[in-house]
């Protein structure tokens, strides 16, 4: 049977949750049309709700149990200020995304600690803000994207970022991901028609490729991933892995 090798990206049906919490409702309008237009450019859904204080965010979130996959805070709210309302938020949800604007500059390191994707100072707004949207879309692109894997007689699409590892096992390319583990068709990594290397996947032994999102710990010649299955990396690919492991690092502090 033959198969189509085409790469899916997820956007049509996938609509990401934003908020904005800005006390300045004419900036939070300007702010949020911004982000409709690029979204829309990129065909890419979204719904964007608008808050005016720190506490409206937390009534939505933990109240009316609200899910929000990015957030963008002015840090210089009234009574509960943007970076502690971020500290409360990440009690409930440690994936959302945020994304903090200020006029103070030296407030940005008083968030350090929250894993922060970007910040866009004020006083540089319009210059700013375009490019720190374009580092956003293409990390949602690598969030949820897709590929198609043969599967007996099917293609199934699976997010890139929900497989942990790829493994070889008796000619055959054993596919583990987040919750499930599939069978491919494939009998070799090489049969694999993607250049998963530029997707943070790094082949780690001969027959097995792991995703580097999905490293929990490494130590020695060995890796613990997500899943708590422990793998180990081949002598004369350590060196190799601990680059390409740090560079992955560095990429995401980066955003």
């Amino acid at each position: 049977m033959a198969f189509s090798w085409s790469k899916w990206l997820f956007r049509g049906d996938s609509v990401f949750k934003i908020g904005i919490c800005e006390d300045n409702k004419k900036f939070s309008c300007e702010l949020r049309l911004i982000i409709e237009k690029k979204f829309i450019q990129h065909n890419i859904n979204c719904e964007i709700d608008c808050f005016y204080s720190g506490e409206e965010v937390l009534d939505n979130i933990f109240n009316l149990k609200k899910n929000y996959d990015i957030i963008f805070f002015d840090i210089e709210l009234q009574k509960l200020n943007g970076i502690e309302t971020a500290r409360k938020v990440r009690e409930a949800n440690e994936n959302t995304i945020f994304i903090f604007i200020t006029y103070l500059n030296e407030k940005v390191y008083e968030a350090l600690d929250l894993t922060i994707f970007h910040f866009i100072r004020k006083s540089h707004f319009h210059k700013e803000v375009n490019s720190v949207l374009d580092s956003l879309i293409k990390k949602l692109e690598y969030l949820t994207e897709k590929y198609s894997f043969p599967i007996d007689d099917n293609n199934i699409y699976l997010k890139l970022y929900d497989i942990i590892y790829f493994e070889v096992n008796n000619r055959t390319v054993i596919i583990h991901t987040i919750d499930n583990t599939y069978t491919s068709n494939y009998r070799s990594l090489k049969d694999i028609p993607y250049n998963l290397t530029e997707k943070y996947f790094f082949e780690i032994y001969r027959g097995i490729m792991i995703n580097l999102n999905r490293v929990e710990d490494f130590r020695n010649n060995k890796v613990i991933l997500s899943n708590g299955d422990t793998l180990y990396i081949a002598r004369r690919r350590i060196n190799s892995f601990k680059e390409e492991f740090y560079r992955y690092i560095s990429s995401r502090r980066e955003g």
